[in-house]
């Protein structure tokens, strides 16, 4: 378990948000609740990883300042005629990553006197960079896809090709984390 530190958000507010946000992203998300989920492209590999909490019409997207930043220049080409507003705010937030067998969940915590920075989550986690993300990753190349994928949500981008990889094969490629705190896609 480590507890990581965000320094960003990107909030996602207006009455179109929660909407929005549910047609693009791989998880549903309730009320009150944050979860890790991915924004992935029309052809199923992922774009971003993130964690997400919703609160009435307003949307927090959590990731380091260079990944929003990134991320909402996507968002924006997707907003077309949708009533909401991407703002990214300076918002300290500190959350627990918890890892339970094949479970890699997150709760927001109080200040705590050790923490982690993006980076070292996905080192510690083997959660993909932006550089590596760049290469193609399929979800299911990357261990945690049933906490990153809801495959009962319905629709959103990629989700034809995500489903597809899920039920039909086997990844021949997966994500590592070498000892030299670097990353590799790695044959199967």
């Amino acid at each position: 378990m480590k507890v990581l530190k965000s320094l960003n958000s990107l909030y996602v507010e207006g009455s179109d948000s929660y909407t929005f946000i549910d047609s693009l992203v791989s998880n549903s998300i309730n009320e009150s609740e944050y979860k890790f989920s991915y924004l992935l492209g029309p052809d199923g590999k992922v774009n971003f990883w993130f964690i997400f909490s919703r609160q009435n019409d307003l949307l927090k997207i959590y990731q380091s300042e260079s990944n929003l930043i990134e991320l909402k220049k996507v968002l924006e080409k997707y907003k077309i005629r949708t009533k909401c507003e991407l703002n990214i705010v300076k918002e300290d937030k500190f959350f627990e990553i918890v890892e339970k067998d094949d479970f890699l969940g997150v709760k927001v915590i109080h200040e705590p006197a050790q923490h982690a920075d993006w980076y070292q989550i996905e080192m510690a986690y083997e959660l993909p960079s932006l550089k590596i993300i760049r290469l193609g990753l399929l979800p299911n190349e990357i261990k945690w896809l049933e906490n990153f994928v809801d495959f009962d949500k319905g629709c959103f981008i990629g989700q034809e090709q995500a489903s597809r990889i899920k039920f039909r094969g086997n990844p021949r490629r997966i994500l590592k984390t070498l000892p030299n705190s670097t990353q590799e896609i790695v044959k199967k």
